[in-house]
């Protein structure tokens, strides 16, 4: 959500709207540039796409210096006056802001009796620099960074000098330096298409960057050395229909392969036999789709582990007093790694003694340098807002994890483990075979798109895979979904089915194959819709028929049916699969 982006070069305005193009994935609402020229700020902002702005810009001479804004509105509504950047009332400074302001209604009343010209908590920073400017915009910007309460990333242009100026605290902010200028961006992907090399801004820091190259220091104004690395360059291509997501579904056996290679490459799970046997819970911790990979992880690893684990959702976590100590150990599940809620979760079991193991497919994440250990999923970049392959490479990065564990611990024999390594070597296969039946999905699409509401049902296992099937759904068709478990639709659910009411039950364990089937007759015999995701059929459901796979790693598989009628039943709604309303891909704010 929202990102910000600096440059410093030729053609900057230029290359800056071509950077807000690279951030579309994030999700926003509007857009703006500031350019510097020599006696003034110019700023150009709209609501709507990068497209409108593209058009308002049209014919707009160039700058050596800009920076610019997708936002995703969080204070006020969706329109042009609320978009970034804003302007300080002399027309001094113009700021870009990502994150919240939680004290701005107190700064404002600080400020005065001044004429605030947006509803938002941002332009409150471009008034403050203005009030507290000394003639020296680094020392004027500390100032005002420890009057901010709240996360952060700000970027500043000053009229008085060739530099943009930024502050980070909570919120994800990199630099990054080549040959043809120097550059800042919300985004490690996308700054990686300028920069050469990339450094990570510390948490609490403020930063001056200028065709000499980088300086950064913390609040209190003393010098930090930025730690450069080489980024690796992300190629954003959408699919030969346009779509970004059926291109990332299909990509998924491909990733799954270079998910467990990365885990074997990546030297497992390392922890000793001492430090893994003293962990009494482990915690599964993640928002969204995340959260429902650790949902499934810890279903499918329950009966393999002689130790708690505890699937929780980062918001709750950080403020629902669970248990953490050195007995500890915590993934944290997050496909960007910069998920305010996930980062803030690991600090806290940082900071209580527990061990932190990031699970991100950005090992150069917020995330990962707040955990002790990272596993990097290999999914490959994802610019669909609905996360699809980099689920199933959470799903084959936690089992490896988890089974792994239990050998340490002594609940998995090291035959077991090897087994799990062998079998997932035939989950792409499995995946690639349902992916050839995504013509009988797109049919199936069509009669779920009249729905009023869909129903997704599954026991144990397979209930995870229903959380997270209902969830594609709702998020890109904007049709009412749920997911229960099975055994609980006669707890109060079954009042809802009728004739234009779907229910989608996956079933993957032949063992509850029957208290499935009863679960179906229940909800067709009240006039609902039955679809079933399974390797086998039932007498009153219109079969998905998927591959047999080992329980362990079935629901890599059984999910992707799922994904599929949700792209295909948005398709036919008409929906933007890619973007859709209200919803972002990196949810930077708590």
């Amino acid at each position: 959500m929202c990102g910000i982006f600096g440059a410093i070069c030729d053609g900057a305005v230029s290359n800056t709207l071509k950077a807000l193009k690279l951030l579309e994935y994030r999700g926003y609402d509007s857009a703006g540039i500031a350019a510097l020229r020599n006696d003034k700020i110019d700023v150009y902002k709209t609501e709507g796409r990068i497209a409108a702005l593209q058009e308002l810009m049209r014919g707009v001479p160039e700058s050596d210096v800009a920076i610019g804004h997708t936002r995703w509105a969080t204070h006020g509504s969706v329109c042009t006056a609320n978009a970034h950047p804003f302007l300080s009332p002399d027309k001094k400074f113009a700021v870009v802001h990502n994150g919240i302001i939680e004290n701005h209604l107190q700064l404002k009343r600080e400020l005065g009796n001044v004429r605030f010209t947006s509803q938002t908590d941002s332009e409150t920073v471009a008034y403050l620099l203005e009030k507290y400017f000394d003639g020296d915009v680094m020392r004027t910007l500390l100032t005002v960074a420890r009057k901010l309460q709240g996360s952060f990333a700000i970027a500043v242009l000053a009229l008085c000098e060739r530099k943009i100026y930024a502050l980070r605290s909570k919120s994800p902010l990199v630099v990054g330096t080549s040959a043809d200028g120097v550059f800042l961006c919300s985004d490690v992907r996308c700054i990686s298409r300028w920069a050469s090399r990339v450094a990570v801004c510390p948490d609490g820091s403020a930063v001056e960057i200028s065709a000499d190259g980088v300086r950064i220091f913390d609040f209190s104004g003393a010098p930090i050395q930025p730690d450069f690395f080489v980024p690796e360059r992300a190629e954003q291509a959408a699919g030969a229909n346009g779509d970004f997501m059926l291109k990332e579904i299909f990509e998924i056996p491909h990733r799954l392969r270079l998910a467990k290679q990365g885990y074997v490459n990546g030297g497992g799970l390392r922890l000793s036999v001492a430090e893994a046997r003293r962990f009494r819970r482990v915690y599964l911790i993640g928002c969204g789709t995340a959260h429902n990979s650790g949902l499934q992880a810890a279903s499918s690893a329950r009966r393999l582990l002689d130790v708690d684990l505890l699937p929780v959702v980062a918001s709750e976590f950080i403020y629902g007093d669970y248990p953490v100590g050195a007995d500890a150990l915590a993934f944290l599940i997050s496909q960007s790694g910069e998920t305010a809620d996930t980062v803030r979760a690991a600090e806290r079991v940082a900071s209580l003694g527990g061990v932190t193991y990031a699970v991100t497919n950005t090992s150069e994440s917020s995330l990962a340098f707040a955990c002790k250990y990272t596993a990097n999923i290999c999914a490959g970049g994802e610019y669909a807002v609905a996360s699809t392959k980099a689920y199933n490479c959470q799903l084959m990065t936690l089992a490896l994890l988890l089974s792994e564990l239990g050998v340490l611990r002594g609940s998995v024999t090291a035959q077991s483990h090897a087994e799990l390594l062998r079998n997932s070597d035939a989950v792409p296969d499995a995946v690639a075979q349902v992916l050839d039946k995504s013509a009988d999905v797109a049919r199936l699409a069509e009669e779920v798109a009249r729905c009023k509401a869909v129903f997704f049902i599954g026991r144990t296992t397979d209930y995870p895979t229903a959380c997270e099937g209902s969830l594609k759904l709702k998020e890109i068709s904007y049709i009412h979904s749920e997911a229960y478990p099975a055994g609980e639709l006669k707890h109060g659910t079954l009042a809802l089915m009728e004739s234009d009411v779907c229910v989608v039950a996956v079933s993957t364990d032949p063992a509850l194959k029957g208290k499935t089937a009863s679960s179906v007759t229940e909800v067709t015999a009240r006039g609902a819709r039955a679809l079933s995701v399974a390797p086998y059929t039932f007498p009153d459901a219109t079969p998905l028929v998927i591959p047999q796979t080992d329980p362990f790693v079935a629901a890599m598989v059984s999910v992707v049916p799922l994904q599929l009628l949700a792209y295909y039943t948005a398709k036919r709604l008409g929906r933007d699969v890619d973007k859709p309303r209200h919803l972002a891909k990196s949810v930077t704010v708590e």
